[in-house]
């Protein structure tokens, strides 16, 4: 119980603490919210990158920070300021980042559709080999039994030589039958 109370005493001191804080005055140069969502949808963009391709991007000394200030026309300061701002009007902030995640959701929803007709095209291009893997094996075996068609009959046609040799020649079989005792 106690404790319940020294936790409520400690949150009230915090709101009327945040209360009496100063609000940082409205920026010289205000940007505007939409290219301010085009900024954080970039910052969570490079983030994102910079999570998984760390290595590429130390390798090639890139700094994505200062890429997408340069990009929008804006400095570190300038953006600060604007940040710091925008955070204290919750209303706009809010908006903002819906606006940001929305952006974000669009784009994954893009980069999924992307992926699958990269791997459908890829299954196609498989099949295609496969297909083709297929048909020179196809071509092997037609040529392999090609082979063995005319090995086939060059060896029954050595074997009719070597009867017609032993016998004096093919004679017609005899109309009569044989009778077996």
């Amino acid at each position: 119980m106690i404790k319940k109370i020294i936790m409520s005493s400690v949150l009230t001191l915090i709101v009327y603490a945040c209360q009496s804080l100063d609000k940082p005055p409205k920026p010289s140069h205000l940007i505007e919210e939409d290219r301010m969502v085009d900024i954080l949808t970039d910052i969570a963009f490079v983030k994102a990158a910079k999570g998984s391709y760390k290595k590429v991007f130390d390798l090639e000394n890139i700094n994505p920070e200062n890429y997408i200030l340069e990009k929008h026309g804006i400095d570190s300061i300038i953006f600060y300021e604007n940040n710091i701002w925008y955070t204290n009007q919750i209303e706009e902030y809010k908006k903002i980042f819906t606006k940001v995640k929305n952006n974000l959701d669009h784009s994954k929803k893009k980069f999924e559709k992307l992926n699958k007709e990269a791997d459908s095209i890829r299954k196609v291009k498989d099949s295609i080999k496969a297909a083709e893997k297929g048909e020179k094996i196809k071509m092997n075996s037609r040529f392999s039994d090609e082979l063995l068609d005319q090995e086939e009959e060059e060896f029954i046609s050595t074997k009719i030589d070597k009867i017609k040799k032993k016998k004096g020649g093919l004679k017609p079989p005899s109309s009569k039958r044989k009778q077996f005792p």
